[in-house]
């Protein structure tokens, strides 16, 4: 038992000193991140009062919006904070996502 706490430690300690650590967790998808929407969007991001509909939104009219949100090229109430989050990657996989809901 003892043996094997040593053996641990050593492992740890080797890791740590030479900069050795566990693979990063992968990105989020698209559909991951799009299940935050819905606090705002409405369920099936179906929209909700002056909130816009999400789902089956343009690819294209979604990644300009959310561009110009995140670069403060366009005025919001919270999507400006919320798109300085994203980077063109995930604007492109979010706006194809909703696309085709």
């Amino acid at each position: 038992m003892c043996t094997q706490r040593i053996v641990l430690v050593g492992t740890v300690l080797a890791t740590a000193a030479f900069g050795l650590a566990a693979p990063a967790p992968a990105a989020p998808t698209a559909e991951t991140i799009a299940r935050n929407c819905v606090v705002c969007h409405g369920p099936k991001e179906a929209g909700q009062l002056e909130i816009p509909k999400l789902a089956d939104y343009p690819a294209r009219k979604m990644i300009e919006m959310m561009t110009g949100f995140r670069d403060g090229q366009k005025e919001a109430t919270i999507m400006n904070r919320i798109a300085k989050a994203f980077s063109d990657e995930q604007i492109a996989a979010l706006a194809a996502y909703f696309a085709n809901r």
